[in-house]
């Protein structure tokens, strides 16, 4: 008999309390259009309310860095076959989110939604490279060549913030953004990597603050990537 995979969510919220709580209300939200959506929160122990354990399936806080880019060192520790990450800064809006797992095609592992340069600090890297990966929601497959993308993915944000790391003729600006740590390891990495897009109107599932729209091609919202002023952060 052929196992039935494994399929969950998982948030991240590390660093300051402000994205604990937007992670809590993130999962209630997917909960009220999902109740039996698999929730796996990464955290820090002394930040969880009794109240919201029940929230997820899991709660992991052993070895959690107290960083900003703690996402990444997450990532390859998911507990799922098939996992659909999601940014604290995010809120479900619409029961489509019950599809999710179906935009990873079977012949790839990850796919991502795509940044709009309109609305991106920085996309463009050269005349002829382009950052157009966002990185706040993609869905990916547990496997040995993603698992390792996704540890990569830490190791090498982490060495891209040293001083002495050679941003060659890429923008200085892009250093401090893990995106272009993933474009670099899908371009240039060792792991040749199965990844691709979602397929339009993919904004629907990353629809980020100030979008337009009309990138949702008429249909509806199903996750709202808002921003965590400063103020709330603490």
């Amino acid at each position: 008999m052929k196992k039935t995979k494994s399929k969950g969510f998982v948030i991240v919220a590390t660093k300051k309390k402000g994205f604990y709580r937007s992670a809590i209300n993130l999962a209630e939200s997917v909960k009220d259009f999902w109740p039996e959506a698999d929730i796996t929160l990464f955290t820090h122990e002394d930040w969880i309310e009794q109240e919201d354990r029940n929230l997820f399936d899991k709660i992991i806080t052993k070895g959690i860095p107290n960083h900003i880019r703690a996402k990444l060192w997450a990532l390859n520790k998911t507990p799922y076959d098939i996992t659909c990450y999601l940014d604290a800064d995010m809120h479900c809006e619409h029961e489509d989110i019950k599809d999710v797992f179906d935009l990873l095609p079977d012949h790839l592992d990850v796919v991502f939604t795509k940044n709009r340069p309109y609305n991106s600090a920085l996309t463009t890297l050269s005349e002829t490279e382009e950052m157009t990966c966002h990185c706040g929601f993609f869905v990916y497959r547990k496997n040995p060549e993603i698992m390792s993308l996704m540890g990569a993915w830490y190791t090498e944000y982490l060495e891209q913030q040293k001083p002495e790391y050679d941003m060659l003729h890429y923008p200085e600006s892009a250093k401090k953004w893990d995106t272009f740590t993933m474009w670099r390891l899908l371009t240039y990495g060792e792991q040749k990597i199965k990844w691709g897009y979602i397929e339009p109107p993919d904004a629907r599932w990353n629809f980020v603050n100030g979008y337009l729209e009309s990138e949702l091609q008429g249909t509806e919202v199903v996750l709202f990537h808002h921003t965590i002023p400063k103020d709330k952060q603490e």
